[in-house]
């Protein structure tokens, strides 16, 4: 693949690792999520904002 096709694909994988890696530096430092083990609101918008875009990356 190249041009436009090669690089929308990027741009998606791009998107879908800047989500993660906002997901996961969160419940790194956060300490409800460290404690309880599971995701606060925050944490829990983070995770689905990375889901919508592995989702669009499918489409």
């Amino acid at each position: 693949m190249t041009g436009q096709v090669q690089a929308q694909l990027a741009a998606g994988d791009r998107a879908v690792q800047r989500a993660y890696s906002a997901f996961i530096q969160h419940t790194q430092l956060c300490e409800p999520c460290r404690k309880n083990g599971a995701d606060c609101a925050d944490a829990a918008g983070l995770r689905q904002a990375w889901r919508d875009a592995k989702r669009e990356v499918a489409a």
